[in-house]
């Protein structure tokens, strides 16, 4: 009996040790996730030439289940034409430039126009990278601005709005017709909608990280993919 009591007390303390061990190993596993914040700037008067549409992308890395004070990777898509002033009938397309998240703000207050956000939303890790390749695409020289693209797209040249819209084509692609500004960037959100994790949460954590919380900007709503006015901006292959 002695020694079934001491087998019972020693299986007991292997078992407790072994909990902990896997925790541990748990508390230490590297995670990754993965945000997207999409924007539009627009100025009061609607002018399509102090409009934008733009999007940042974020990846955590880190450990434990907590990822606010992780590492983080920042890739922002925010196409403007070279000069950064907007033609919207010029003829031909134009050299680019793909501005980070703090030009972008800089940008939409030199234009006086005010910014709102969708999000941040957590996201699939497929989007983040084609989010990343999109990036390098732009700044490689490949793509051309033109503020209407519809004959270019989406090889040779690309305006603001479609530059991000572009990363899903899987469906067709999005054409934001008339839409500048908040319209166009709503549209792109309902677009992207099926890439996002419980698109009706958003990540304040992450805004914080990217130094939007004292940014003064309009925090929308969460869009709905399933929009039947989104679905027919929708092109067919």
């Amino acid at each position: 009996m002695r020694f079934t009591r001491i087998f019972a007390r020693f299986s007991t303390s292997i078992a407790i040790l072994l909990a902990m061990a896997s925790t541990q190993s748990r508390a230490q596993e590297v995670t990754e996730s993965y945000y997207m914040t999409i924007f539009s700037a627009q100025a009061n008067s609607r002018d399509p030439r102090r409009t934008h549409s733009f999007a940042t992308f974020v990846k955590a890395t880190g450990t434990g289940d907590s990822a606010k004070d992780s590492p983080i990777e920042i890739h922002t898509i925010s196409w403007m034409p070279q000069s950064l002033d907007i033609v919207i009938l010029r003829r031909q397309p134009e050299p680019g430039a793909n501005l980070d998240l703090e030009s972008s703000l800089r940008w939409a207050e030199s234009r006086n126009s005010r910014v709102s956000m969708w999000g941040p939303y957590q996201i699939k890790k497929e989007l983040y990278d084609r989010a990343v390749e999109q990036e390098a695409r732009l700044n490689s020289g490949q793509v051309l601005y033109k503020a209407i693209d519809r004959r270019f797209r989406p090889g040779m040249a690309s305006n603001c709005i479609h530059a991000v819209a572009d990363l899903d084509v899987d469906n067709g692609l999005l054409h934001s017709g008339q839409g500048r500004g908040d319209a166009a960037s709503r549209q792109v959100a309902q677009h992207l909608n099926r890439w996002t994790i419980n698109p009706e949460q958003t990540h304040t954590w992450v805004a914080s990280r990217l130094g939007l919380n004292d940014q003064p900007m309009n925090r929308e709503e969460p869009v709905n993919r399933e929009d039947p006015e989104q679905r027919s901006l929708i092109a067919s292959k």
